[in-house]
């Protein structure tokens, strides 16, 4: 799409208007309608979305889908889960097709239940259930409390509402594994007969999205809601992979929201540094706070995580739609992508809230809810421990390879093969199932993921022409996340990695306000303290409980003066 749509997006009275002091029920309303004007503007088809098109990469890269979080979880499982797994079963369905057509104009609402309160992870093992019936037809029952649809937003929105429903299907009483149905949940205000939705608590901080618990209390569903076949398979758990692919696809697409958080933070936190002043206690002059080692640092490595991550990103989107490699494989590329981007944006997010002092803990300035926004991604379509454990084993066991080095002497390769040699020694001895090597070895997968990750994201650095010294940060950055190791096994001293991580940052300082500007990010940046102008006119707008306002003028000394509210200014 034109990036001057998404920015059309970004900066009009929709996206644009002040939501933080309004009822909750009210934001939510608001979501809804960002979200389908969100939709009218990609206009993406069916083809798109099973593909994963560069419109479909770009859809899902757009940062107005983080300028509202609760856009972008609305439109991920809209769009990804619940049309891509529409469309996987579409030909020769016309049934379908009509369905799809009213989902992608967003004349219906579309989600997708797959986890329950007792089965996250484990979905493979949930216990929801739909009974063929002897007339064709399937009754779809939650059995007890444990086994409710957990987090998708089913409520009434104000249009009709479907969902793909997975539960495991019974013939004649006979569990023939996992299947997906499509349910209709709601007609817009009312609740469907049997489908009961309970709100859940907000999450902590995030863009407001009215998350539930979902039940079905004999739901009858015709024949044609079964997506996919009744034959009892003779590989359930590869049947089941199959029918929850789209789930694959939206671990990349998380890492793309962690990409585009990271920009509009980055922005956020440096254009508010070089406001803000404060006074040289040595030469007694202002000077900006982005002047100081502690601020600069951490604004400059995370612009330049943000354009190693851009080219990574590129890099891991074209893997994945390469049509001759596998599903697991393209699950390995989506995990690898995620695992990497979330390790980095969990800690810059917090960082650079950090180093936006007490102004950075307001909602308004996007700083604390991208956080938490971010944590939720982390989570959804794949948690990132558990991909994290699940890849990690199979590389060391030698069932699925990274992509080969650039450079294999590069210290990211070295560090990469050092821990993946350590403890592929380990699991070899012993097996990758006994006890001790769950113990010993399972807290350290996701570090050696990241490790992995790091390296193949310098190496898309390289590779599409990242300005090496934004690279020299990057790799300087990543050295410190283990420096133990780099002291241990190459030899150098702490220090000298401190001191390269700092020399790497102060190289680009004298281009702070050139970077920020490349980032392409206020458009999307609505946080007030990242000017006088708009920080003044936030002060303005802030209610005054217990005072009335008071606007006397009066003379004092041959001087007209008008007081407003507590303050005084001279009249001309």
């Amino acid at each position: 799409m034109d990036p001057a749509v998404s920015t059309y997006l970004a900066t009009s009275d929709l996206f644009r208007k002040t939501t933080e002091g309004l009822p909750w029920a009210e934001r939510v309303r608001i979501s809804y309608a960002k979200a389908e004007a969100v939709v009218h503007a990609y206009n993406l088809t069916a083809e798109d979305i099973l593909t994963l098109s560069n419109k479909y990469w770009a859809f899902h890269s757009d940062p107005v889908l983080v300028l509202d979080g609760s856009v972008g979880t609305l439109l991920t499982i809209h769009y990804n889960l619940c049309c891509g797994t529409l469309a996987m079963f579409a030909i020769g369905r016309p049934d379908l097709r009509r369905l799809l057509d009213d989902l992608l104009s967003y004349r219906v609402s579309g989600q997708f239940c797959l986890t329950e309160v007792g089965h996250g992870l484990d979905a493979i093992n949930l216990e929801t259930t739909a009974t063929k019936l002897s007339d064709g037809r399937f009754l779809l029952r939650t059995p007890h409390e444990a086994s409710a649809k957990f987090m998708p937003p089913t409520a009434p929105c104000g249009i009709p509402c479907i969902a793909i429903v997975f539960a495991r299907l019974i013939v004649s009483d006979e569990d023939r594994g996992v299947r997906p149905f499509v349910v209709s949940l709601h007609d817009g205000t009312t609740m469907n007969e049997g489908v009961v939705c309970r709100l859940i608590p907000p999450r902590g901080g995030a863009h407001p999205v009215d998350h539930a618990l979902t039940y079905f209390h004999g739901v009858y569903l015709p024949p044609t809601a079964l997506l996919g076949t009744e034959t009892l398979s003779e590989d359930n758990r590869a049947d089941f992979f199959y029918y929850i692919s789209r789930v694959i696809s939206g671990t990349l697409s998380m890492g793309a929201f962690a990409l585009s958080a990271m920009r509009i933070a980055s922005c956020v936190a440096g254009r508010y540094s070089l406001r803000r002043e404060v006074m040289d206690s040595s030469k007694r002059i202002l000077r900006p706070i982005a002047s100081f080692s502690t601020q600069y640092l951490p604004i400059l490595t995370a612009i330049a995580e943000v354009k190693v991550m851009q080219a990574f990103s590129h890099v891991s989107h074209a893997r994945f739609t390469e049509s001759s490699n596998s599903l697991f494989y393209k699950h390995f590329v989506a995990a690898l992508f995620k695992i990497t981007i979330m390790h980095h944006a969990t800690g810059t997010l917090r960082i650079l809230g950090d180093r936006c002092g007490a102004q950075g803990l307001l909602e308004i300035n996007q700083l604390t809810v991208l956080e938490a926004n971010i944590r939720g991604a982390a989570i959804a379509e794949g948690d990132v421990l558990g991909i994290s454990i699940r890849f990690a084993v199979e590389i060391l066991l030698g069932r699925v390879a990274p992509p080969a080095a650039l450079d294999s002497t590069s210290v990211l390769a070295k560090h990469e093969q050092g821990l993946v040699d350590h403890f592929r020694t380990q699991i070899l001895d012993s097996g990758h199932r006994a006890a001790h090597i769950e113990t010993v070895l399972l807290p350290h997968y996701q570090h050696l993921m990241e490790a992995i990750g790091h390296r193949c994201a310098y190496d898309a650095a390289l590779e599409l022409g990242v300005d090496s010294r934004i690279i020299d940060l990057y790799v300087a950055a990543a050295m410190s996340s283990d420096e133990a190791w780099y002291v241990e096994h190459q030899k150098i001293p702490q220090m000298r990695l401190k001191r390269g991580l700092i020399d790497a940052a102060t190289a680009l300082y004298p281009f702070l306000g050139e970077l920020l500007d490349g980032l392409k990010a206020d458009a999307y940046v609505t946080a007030p303290i990242v000017s006088d102008d708009q920080w003044n006119s936030f002060v303005q707008s802030l209610p005054t409980p217990g005072h009335a306002v008071c606007r006397a003028r009066h003379d004092n000394g041959g001087k007209r003066f008008e007081e407003t509210g507590g303050f005084v200014k001279a009249l001309s």
